[in-house]
């Protein structure tokens, strides 16, 4: 029996000690502490180390070596032992840990330096060599002395620190605990969320800047807010578009539904609530609020014409009986509903009457009854909560709702898209919540596989809390106000990702005892490998900060929130879970098994439960060998994914955004529809609640419409005469107009209505209605035209009562002609007015009027249409300049742009005020302006009508000639900056320009504008020359062009620095080129599936998670390439090795020599491909029980091999052959006079030892990466299942991201695991790689020798 250091040969026959003696080379010589030998085979108790006299057992670690005598083993090979012929076992109890234990003879030095060897060897040169002297400028031998007890401090401060981690591991947890309490707790502000979703939509630019700066400072037009100022009061508002499923958006069943929708939201007892609480002035925007509806249902005042020719019409949407269409749009078209026009309800695009729509948008809004808003934001936040959002969004689900074949419900005629403030963010919130809860899942699946894997209930929720420490330190560090809800994506990464660097601490604290006994040891071993093991996950950790240079602020957020989280995993694993395995180990893990029961055992500590990772390394392996069948097939489907999904996504638009919901969600879905509708302004005067609809030439009165029935019935074709044919128009005559003819002077005006009267030329009609009058008056002296302008009156409605099909005309007004007759007659003048209608529609001639015999012919006319019929007709995007405002930069993570007034600017300056003229009034043609707001114009006007100047002059006071203005026009308030004393600091001038058909378009007229402003302000004096201009289609415009790009950035920077971390982890650039080519394959397998079978757009965000994930399949490759490589530290001499290790051996005796088997653990022999110890003696060596030989000796045949079990052998496992089975009747009965072994525990209760699983230099390649394979196989799956079953629980997240995360997380472990277990070792074995030393260190060996006659 060998014992080393403290331990001497004790055997219980002369042939075991013989054999002893010969092993250790004694040449007959024992130990000074050698026990006597007695004839009974029993051993005295004369040993110096210690032995129990009555026993002679020792207390040792578990192994065993039996066999029989042989020489010193050789380099790489085991002792080849004798058949037995007579069993003797010796077992020797471990001497305790305080006593000096005797230094044994040197045995033969093993094959390799073991880690421990190796670290221990350069700590002894580094303990051996003399500090550096203090610097030359320290003098003082104080100052010397204390300078050298630091460096010596510095120096021991690694074992120091090891060793008491070792002794008081309970200290660090609880200081580390304590310093968490104290600074998450301090730095800790409450969770508030941005519920800006624009913000995925909007990138970094000075398009972006200056528009998020120009609505930043809306909130601030008033330095005092004026009570009394609607202006100044906090509304919400409430936008709701419909969108026809077919047809016209005016149907009678789309109507019919959207008065139903909104007249149940009015209905809620929360809306009149509310309601009821909000400005007096402005009640009308809440009830009935500003809806087509309203106009469609009108109620009627007047169920018959009255006497004076007119109805009335009241507009409050609760008529059974709808207004026409085409009345109703005529009737907003020309400005009689103002401030409600055609723009309020209807998208852009819509040209009027004639035309047709799909889309409706109604605008309701609640405002504060005072500046004190507190107790009313509350009052409407409640409201969301409670009632109108879950009806919106229920009525959203119902138009979605399909035709149902069974049921008697009709489906809804329109699609219902709602957005508004306090809605969106309520929305936003909700959603982020619901999605968060899911976090839950992930986070309980990684309890469990945690628990699995580390098998131990305490190391799995230990892992667990430190990942949830990591989340909140990552918030806390976060230097944001408000988080994005692309942090809580973090959340799923950190749960999927983090539990990397706790399986690798935990994996490297079970391989220490391989190298070292004592737990100081194990840590300064552990601690050194973690360096180069957790070296590849750190700098994917730091990856994630290059997401800083992305161009979207919540990708920039995301970044700095999974970066912060992934390395406090890794900073928290070695801080914190080290202690906790320390404790686990010593304490815990033997209290829970002697003082809790067997079944509860079983759950808390499950050693046994592992899978057989050998078989599947060996089933991996097969692989490795097939390298045409491997590479053939990989780059056969490389060259289809790669270019379908070029072909992919060079065919398919690029948006360059991703949509944050859904497609059939209502907010992205209506993005596009709300982008044609006009900004809604809210009215401060409420709309004419009524209106009269007037016969033609009924008694004067202001009507809304001219209204009246066709005349005949059988030609009642109400399609309009086709535009390049002539119009005959019938006159009416009022009966009394023959009496005109005694008068001296008649003025005849003339009435025509028509299609083509409003665009027929002035001067035509005038010549018309001469000869009309000349028909009518042939004695007449003279006819003259009174020379006024056309004047356009309300337009008139033709209905046909049998068909109830109406058709709206244009009606004009001449200024009439005058009628001079020859001789003086009876009455000095008079005045008529004759009604003509040229269009086959004519109305029923009303009671006295009669027709004239007389037909006025038009003449084909060519139809131009008024800038406002074009503006109407067109989109439009709002551009707007501004003056007084300055725009700073931003900084990464700020929400909104920073601004502050001009100081510069000066509006009393006349220079000024012409500069802002001039803005208005130089504009370039191609700057597609379609309309101008700017009160500038407006101030001119009113200045002059008034005999003043403009600019104002020099010594009249500007601001108070302004506030006069603003009495006369309270609607320009609305573009002004006012300071404390009411005074104009700035302004802003609003133009409709027509849009860009694309992004290069759009950004191309933002370069236009932007060289016409900058051209004013150069030609502009100081105080107007900071004028700006910005647009939120711009904004749109360039998120769309920069954020692809930013993403492609930040893809080629994972790109750069994972291969960057290849280099210097594995100093090959070999390895590093297929870890390229591996990357490469990924990514191809990537887009093919997001672009192709799933659909997905390509945006930032799918690029972003490319990258993100690209450096996570990448990680253990590393690992692979690093273990084949294996640069290390060189070897040292092996008379350098501490041996402390204590080596239990049973020897037998007999003629044939065999070689012995390891004998481990079941867990640890699964890990090493070696037999197992059966568990009754190895719990019983672990335990230190009393062992008689017969407890030892297994049944076997006579001349089998010896059993030999060796924790932290340095025996290559894979090269130890199967243990022979036992025979049938063995004799395993325990011998007499000896105590019987204690029951053994069952599987699940012995202890996991590891295997030294990696890879030599002595192996061969194939060898090698089967042993790699084997390493890394285990985290790879484990990591692999928690991450598809983590994607699982992704996918029903309403947050479009977050679901396609998940789809993610399924697929690239089905991709990422066959190309690293696989493809990889395939490709290092097809490259014909022999060499086991990194090339780089073979270069720079070449170049070093090449060099080295500079210093020989």
């Amino acid at each position: 029996l060998v014992s080393v250091q403290s331990h001497c040969c004790l055997a219980v026959s002369p042939a075991c000690v013989d054999s002893c003696k010969r092993m250790i080379g004694g040449a007959g010589e024992a130990s000074a502490g050698e026990p006597e030998v007695m004839e009974d085979g029993a051993s005295s108790s004369k040993d110096p180390a210690g032995l129990d006299g009555k026993s002679g057992v020792e207390q040792v670690p578990p192994g065993v070596i039996t066999g029989d005598d042989a020489a010193s083993p050789k380099a790489g090979e085991h002792s080849a032992l004798a058949p037995p012929t007579t069993t003797e076992v010796a077992v020797i109890e471990e001497q305790p840990v305080d006593e000096d234990p005797p230094v044994p003879p040197p045995l033969q030095p093993p094959p390799t330096a073991s880690k421990l060897q190796r670290l221990g060897a350069t700590l002894k040169r580094l303990n051996e060599a003399e500090l550096p002297e203090a610097p030359w400028w320290i003098t003082c031998d104080c100052l010397r002395s204390r300078y050298s007890k630091l460096l010596t401090t510095v120096r021991d401060s690694p074992r120091l620190y090891c060793e008491t981690l070792a002794s008081r591991p309970w200290a660090y947890v609880l200081f580390w605990g304590i310093v968490l309490l104290i600074v998450i707790p301090v730095a800790w502000r409450p969770v508030e969320i941005d519920p800006d979703i624009d913000a995925f939509r909007r990138a970094d630019g000075p398009a972006a800047a200056n528009q998020s700066a120009f609505l930043e400072s809306l909130g601030s037009m008033r330095a005092v807010r004026n009570e009394s100022a609607l202006i100044d009061r906090t509304v919400f508002k409430i936008e709701i578009l419909y969108e026809s499923k077919e047809g016209s958006v005016f149907s009678e069943g789309a109507l019919r539904d959207i008065r139903s929708f909104e007249q149940d939201l009015r209905n809620l007892p929360g809306w009149s609530t509310l309601c009821n609480k909000s400005e007096p002035k402005v009640r009308f925007r809440c009830n009935p609020g500003e809806s087509l509806g309203n106009y469609v249902w009108p109620r009627r005042l007047d169920l018959f014409l009255n006497a004076d020719g007119y109805f009335g019409l009241a507009f409050d949407g609760s008529a059974r009986e709808r207004l026409p269409v085409d009345a109703v749009v005529t009737y907003l078209g020309e400005g009689s509903a103002a401030p409600h026009d055609l723009r309020k309800f209807l998208p852009m695009n819509f040209t009027g009457p004639s035309s047709d729509s799909n889309l409706l948008r109604s605008v309701f809004s609640f405002t504060s009854p005072s500046l004190d808003d507190s107790a009313f934001k509350r009052d409407f936040d409640e409201f969301v909560e409670k009632e109108l959002y879950d009806n919106l969004l229920q009525a959203v689900q119902n138009t979605r709702k399909s035709a149902d074949p069974n049921s008697w419900d009709k489906p809804w005629d329109v699609r219902i898209y709602f957005r508004g403030s306090r809605v969106d963010e309520y929305e936003v919130l909700s959603t982020v919540s619901h999605d968060a809860k899911l976090a839950i899942g992930p986070l309980l699946l990684c309890l469990v596989v945690a628990w699995a894997k580390m098998r131990s209930a305490f190391l799995a929720f230990a892992a667990t809390s430190l990942l949830c420490i990591t989340v909140l330190m990552a918030y806390v560090i976060l230097p944001v106000d408000k988080v994005s809800p692309a942090s809580f994506l973090g959340i799923f990464l950190v749960f999927g990702l983090g539990f990397t660097s706790m399986f690798r601490v935990q994996e490297l604290w079970r391989r220490s005892r391989l190298e070292a006994d004592s737990d100081s040891d194990r840590l300064m071993v552990m601690h050194v490998d973690c360096v180069r093991e957790m070296f590849p996950v750190v700098c994917t950790s730091a990856c994630y900060f290059l997401l800083l240079t992305s161009k979207l602020k919540p990708l920039r957020e995301f970044g700095i929130f999974i970066g912060t989280s992934m390395l406090s995993a890794c900073v928290f694993a070695l801080l914190i879970m080290v202690p906790m395995l320390v404790i686990h180990e010593r304490w815990l893990r033997p209290l829970i098994r002697e003082k809790l029961p067997g079944k509860l055992v079983r759950v808390l500590e499950p050693a046994g439960l592992k899978p057989n990772w050998s078989l599947m390394t060996d089933r991996l392996s097969r692989f490795h060998k097939h390298y045409k069948q491997v590479l053939g097939g990989t780059a056969f489907a490389v060259f289809v994914c790669f270019v379908t999904a070029v072909a992919v996504i060079a065919t398919r638009e690029v948006s360059g955004l991703s949509d944050v919901f859904p497609p059939d969600h209502h907010k992205d879905a209506g993005r596009p529809l709300a982008a044609g509708f006009a900004p809604s302004h809210l009215a401060e005067l409420a709309a004419p609640a009524k209106t009269d609809m007037c016969e033609p030439g009924s008694a004067a009165r202001l009507c809304g419409l001219h209204w009246c029935d066709i005349k005949d019935a059988s030609s009642s074709n109400l399609s309009s005469l086709p535009d390049s044919g002539e119009s005959s128009c019938t006159c009416n005559l009022v009966n009394s107009f023959k009496r005109t003819h005694s008068c001296t002077t008649t003025n005849v005006s003339f009435v025509f209505a028509g299609d083509t009267v409003a665009s027929t030329e002035k001067s035509v009609l005038t010549e018309k209605a001469k000869s009309f009058a000349q028909n009518h008056w042939p004695d007449a002296a003279s006819i003259t035209d009174t020379g006024g302008s056309i004047r356009r009156l309300r337009s008139l409605v033709v209905e046909d009562w049998v068909s109830g099909s109406t058709h709206v005309q244009s009606m004009i007004t001449l200024p009439g002609v005058n009628v001079f007759n020859s001789s003086t007659r009876s009455v000095a003048g008079c005045s008529e007015t004759v009604y003509c209608y040229c269009n086959q529609q004519k109305c029923k001639t009303p009671s006295g009027f009669s027709e004239a015999s007389t037909k006025v012919i038009l003449p084909a006319s060519q139809q131009t249409s008024t800038p406002t019929d074009q503006l109407q007709g067109q989109r439009s995007t709002e551009v707007v300049v501004i003056f007084g405002i300055v725009a700073k930069a931003q900084g990464q993570l700020e929400v909104q742009g920073k601004w502050e007034f001009d100081t510069d600017f000066d509006p009393s300056s006349p220079w000024s005020q012409r500069a802002m003229l001039r803005v208005c009034t130089d504009l370039p043609s191609d700057l597609s302006v379609l309309s101008s707001s700017c009160w500038i114009q407006d101030f001119r006007t009113w200045l002059l009508d008034k005999g003043q100047k403009f600019p104002v002059e020099r010594f009249y006071d500007f601001q108070q000639t302004l506030k006069d203005f603003l009495v006369a026009k309270p609607s320009v308030a609305a573009s002004i900056w006012m300071n404390e004393g009411e005074n104009m600091t700035a302004t802003m001038f609003k133009f409709q320009v027509k849009p860009g058909s694309g992004t290069t378009e759009t950004l191309d007229a933002r370069k236009r504008w932007v060289e016409y402003i900058d051209k004013l302000n150069n030609e502009a004096t100081s105080t107007a020359s900071g004028a700006w201009v910005t647009s939120q289609a711009w904004v749109d415009a360039e998120a769309a062009d920069a954020a692809l790009g930013s993403a492609w950035q930040v893809l080629f920077s994972v790109l750069g620095v994972v291969l960057g971390v290849g280099l210097i982890y594995t100093l090959d650039l070999k390895m590093v080129g297929l870890m390229s080519l591996l990357g490469f394959c990924i990514c191809t397998w990537i887009m093919f599936i997001f672009f192709c079978i799933f659909g997905w757009a390509f945006g930032p965000w799918e690029l972003t998670i490319i990258a993100v994930f690209l450096s996570y399949a990448v990680e253990p490759a590393f690992h692979i390439c690093n273990d084949f490589i294996h640069p290390g530290l060189p070897d040292v001499p092996e008379s350098w090795k501490p041996v402390s290790k204590v080596r239990v051996l049973a020897l037998t005796d007999g003629p044939a020599a065999v070689q012995a088997p390891a004998i481990m653990a079941p867990d640890a022999a699964a890990d090493a491909e070696v037999p197992a110890l059966p568990a009754p003696e190895v719990q019983a060596l672990e335990d230190g029980a009393s062992m008689t030989p017969g407890a030892l000796e297994t049944p076997r045949a006579a001349g089998a091999g010896s059993l030999v079990v060796q924790p932290g052998s340095d025996a290559d496992p894979g090269s130890l052959p199967a243990l022979p089975a036992p025979e049938e009747g063995g004799n395993d009965e325990v011998p007499p006079g000896t105590e019987a072994p204690e029951a053994s525990p069952p599987l699940w209760e012995t202890k996991s030892n590891p295997s030294n699983m990696q890879p030599n230099k002595e192996d061969t390649a194939e060898d090698a990466l089967k042993r790699s394979v084997h390493v890394v196989c285990k985290n790879v799956l484990w990591n692999s299942a928690k991450l598809i079953l983590c994607g699982f629980m992704l996918l029903p997240a309403q947050f479009r991201i977050f679901s396609r995360l998940g789809g993610i997380a399924i697929v690239l472990p089905l991709l990422f695991v066959p190309t690293v277990l696989i493809l990889l070792p395939t490709l290092i074995l097809f490259c014909g790689r022999t060499a086991r030393e990194p090339d780089l260190l073979q270069l720079g060996k070449f170049i070093i020798a090449k060099i080295s006659w500079m210093w020989q």
